[in-house]
């Protein structure tokens, strides 16, 4: 259920970690029982890659398990990212749920070579920022945030937060929480990774979790543990406001934009960069 805040100042962010079943259907019923029993109380839920399911999906099944999660929550839904068939060709789609409208939020855009997704996905178009309860979220799913001219896209087109759907494997935890970190405070932003428990990878490495949120001084607000959960923390525009003020990070940044190196970063939008499509 959400709670009272000052209209676009602040955010209650609920990051919600969960086991995949069999089905996308099972897994929606898991989702939806941990959110019943935790009662949590926040205007915004995150939950991690691939949530419903290792297949892909139909885009009205996917968009049906977020208006329910959505309906249990009573709140809006980050809702991750999953697999979805699109004429034949399969690719990673991030949706979100803001006040009762499904929208597309983001998709993969460099599908990961070490597991062999690119055999299997086509690449992703990078999406702008999405706008929420007074604050701009970009979307970057799993890897994506790997690349940090993609999360760079996303604070020159005035995201706040970065949110990282994703699938680490346990004994990948500690860098992925470094590079969490790194894009928060190179971009001045909140970084928020939530992270999949029980999934296994083809090799036999499992994600236990772990998701964590960043400050934009790369300081840790918060890490969850290695099991199923939901945990609550709070964002707060002035932090921002404040560690810009101190590092010069991204007014040097608006001045690079304004100078050369930018200046036509609004092109990016729409594009598949990992096929170097400019369509």
């Amino acid at each position: 259920m959400p709670v009272n805040s000052m209209v676009g100042e602040t955010l209650q962010v609920a990051v919600l970690q969960s086991r995949r079943e069999g089905n996308w259907r099972d897994s929606l019923r898991r989702v939806l029982s941990i959110l019943s029993r935790s009662r949590v109380e926040a205007e915004v839920l995150a939950l991690s890659e691939n949530w419903l399911s290792r297949d892909p999906l139909d885009a009205e099944d996917y968009a049906y398990a977020l208006e329910k999660v959505g309906e249990e929550f009573a709140g809006d839904v980050l809702g991750g990212s999953n697999y979805v068939a699109e004429s034949g060709e399969p690719r990673s789609v991030g949706l979100v749920l803001a006040q009762g409208r499904v929208l597309r939020a983001c998709e993969k855009i460099f599908p990961s070579q070490a597991v062999g997704e690119r055999s299997r996905i086509a690449p992703g178009r990078l999406l702008p920022p999405v706008d929420l309860r007074g604050w701009r979220i970009q979307c970057v799913i799993c890897v994506d945030i790997f690349y940090p001219e993609v999360s760079r896209v996303g604070t020159i087109l005035g995201a706040e937060i970065i949110y990282n759907p994703a699938s680490i494997p346990s004994d990948r935890i500690e860098l992925w929480r470094s590079v969490l970190l790194s894009r928060a405070a190179e971009n001045t932003v909140f970084t928020i990774g939530v992270n999949g428990v029980g999934y296994v990878y083809p090799d036999g490495r499992i994600t236990l979790g772990s998701s964590s949120v960043y400050a934009p001084n790369g300081v840790m607000i918060g890490g969850m543990g290695t099991g199923e959960g939901v945990s609550v923390f709070l964002l707060d525009k002035q932090v921002i406001r404040r560690i810009r003020e101190r590092w010069a990070f991204y007014s040097d940044l608006t001045r690079i934009i304004s100078a050369r190196v930018y200046r036509d970063v609004d092109k990016l939008v729409g594009t598949r960069l990992l096929a170097g499509d400019s369509q």
